[in-house]
């Protein structure tokens, strides 16, 4: 017997909005045969939706939900009053294998993990679960299965050809170009068009998220009925080129487009924690303007490098920078130089506030190169390490000997993301080489770079009171941000590790001496003794009374 048109009904339990949302949009549900009726925000009401309904033959069911998880739920659907038992389906944020291997045990068919919640991961589950309705309906299989795979198949070929429109130039390789505009086949050929660079900040596991973070993208846009393509170019960087045939306002469309880039800078801070830097190119119409529009957004999202990350920069940016100062040509350049030739003059001499005066003078103005791309201002600091080596290999030192980290100091050099974090990593290398070139040893050279130490010493003198990271950035003159990398990359574990180990350790001395723990929790910083309580036997294993008693006994 064939399906013909048949429908296979789908219900999606998951307490996040967000995910419900992006299910709908992830693959073509109807080229499967399958239409999602309902969603529930927990395992009771989506019970409740199935007594109540008596159709669904496919279940998308989360683990992990308040009232009644995905676990409970299984167990659920043992429950004589269904009068139809559906087809399970887990959907996992943990990759929990006890969880699944239990899911399992009750039934679930197989289970989805949603950080590869993708057209790649999902279609196989789903085609396999169609495959097993229709042998347990009795109905013969039909060609959704190869439909989905076929769709596959159009979509790796449509993004091979979008990644050809970045390997070229179309001045340079006319002929190229004109070729790829044939295989386009008008693929792109709209009006209103803007390309957008979605930068993910350094930090953020891409390649284990990029699912996640393309899908969050993805459904924004659906959900703003944007017209667009994604294309993935290096690893924590989105191109997405949109369309807005329909809209004859450039404001509108600046509107529309801010919208939507504002929600997803949002979800992805919420959700993986990640910052996101983007560039967003003017309008134009037709595909011959697709390079011109990425590699002006391409510039723009490079802005960040002077202005910080989490930040939107549109073509204003520019315009707006080059009224503000003009660098006269090479006149930075050749100040720049000059001035690294100052500083290193500055290094041989004892008197350490020379070389630091010669670099503050130079940190102000590279400021003034942000109209380029970072590469050319991070080249300023490599020529700086070098030269640095060779004064270093004349007092029979190396580079690699004084770097404040394990890493290549070259190496730091490209991967730090903004100027501020370059220059904070680049004064400390040089307040360690002043000290050894000067004869003191690295044992008593600073060991922290001046805003950390600061940082640090504050702390030490403070942990009593109520201290955020907010307030300590504020006081040390570096961003949040910077200060809670760098705070781990110098000290060794993040600001409120630092705060709660200070903290946990006068209690111990302080429980030493018979003190009330309640009096304690608050000479401490903590105005809540049952929180101070979880906090020390999280930190040591013991409750503040166990670890007293365990005094006692020695």
């Amino acid at each position: 017997m064939e399906r013909g048109n048949y429908m296979y009904k789908m219900m999606i339990v998951d307490d996040e909005p967000l995910v419900r949302l992006a299910l709908h949009h992830l693959i073509d549900w109807q080229a499967l045969h399958i239409e999602i009726v309902c969603e529930a925000g927990d395992g009771v009401e989506g019970l409740a939706l199935l007594k109540a309904r008596g159709d669904i033959d496919l279940l998308l069911v989360d683990i992990q939900m308040p009232r009644m998880n995905g676990i409970q739920l299984l167990k659920a659907l043992n429950d004589p009053v269904l009068t139809k038992r559906p087809l399970p389906i887990i959907l996992s944020a943990y990759s929990d294998y006890s969880y699944v291997r239990e899911a399992f045990l009750l039934g679930a068919l197989d289970y989805i993990v949603k950080v590869d919640m993708d057209e790649d991961h999902i279609v196989p589950v789903i085609a396999k679960a169609v495959e097993e309705l229709v042998r347990l309906g009795g109905v013969s299989k039909t060609n959704a299965i190869e439909h989905a795979n076929k769709q596959l198949v159009q979509q790796s070929d449509k993004d091979a050809l979008l990644q050809k429109l970045f390997d070229f130039d179309p001045k340079e390789d006319a002929e190229s170009f004109e070729q790829w505009l044939l295989s386009a086949n008008g693929l792109l050929n709209e009006t209103n068009e803007m390309a957008i660079i979605i930068q993910i900040a350094r930090g953020i596991d891409t390649t284990k998220l990029h699912s996640f973070i393309q899908q969050t993208i993805q459904t924004v846009l659906h959900e703003m009925s944007i017209l667009h393509e994604i294309v993935r170019q290096e690893a924590g960087e989105y191109v997405l080129l949109c369309a807005f045939p329909n809209e004859r306002s450039e404001s509108a469309i600046r509107a529309h487009i801010h919208s939507a880039l504002t929600m997803i800078q949002t979800r992805l801070l919420q959700y993986v924690n990640a910052s996101i830097s983007v560039g967003i190119s003017d309008l134009a119409n037709g595909s011959r303007q697709w390079p011109r529009l990425c590699q002006q957004a391409k510039q723009l999202a490079a802005k960040s490098y002077f202005a910080g990350v989490g930040k939107l920069f549109y073509r204003e940016s520019a315009s707006q920078e080059s009224c503000v100062k003009d660098t006269g040509g090479h006149e930075l350049w050749d100040y720049l130089r000059a001035g690294r030739l100052a500083l290193l003059q500055a290094l041989k001499q004892p008197d350490e506030s020379q070389w630091v005066r010669e670099y503050e003078q130079l940190e102000k103005r590279m400021y003034d190169a942000r109209q380029e791309l970072p590469d050319r201002v991070r080249a300023v600091f490599v020529d700086m390490l070098w030269e640095l080596g060779a004064v270093l290999y004349a007092k029979g030192m190396r580079l690699e000997e004084i770097q404040p980290t394990s890493h290549n100091p070259f190496d730091e050099i490209k991967q730090m993301e903004t100027l501020e974090e370059t220059q904070q990593y680049v004064r400390q290398l040089l307040q360690r080489a002043h000290s050894v070139i000067h004869g003191n040893s690295l044992m008593n050279a600073a060991r922290y770079s001046p805003s950390i130490a600061s940082a640090k010493k504050f702390l030490d003198m403070h942990y009593r009171e109520e201290i955020n990271q907010s307030l300590i950035s504020e006081m040390v003159g570096v961003s949040e941000s910077y200060l809670s990398k760098q705070f781990v990359k110098e000290v060794g574990c993040n600001f409120i590790h630092y705060l709660t180990k200070l903290r946990i350790e006068e209690a111990k001395q302080l429980l030493e001496l018979g003190i009330k723990i309640s009096d304690i929790s608050e000479r401490i910083g903590y105005l809540n003794p049952e929180h101070f309580s979880r906090i020390f036997k999280k930190m040591t294993g013991f409750s503040p009374k166990a670890y007293r008693e365990s005094l006692e006994k020695v």
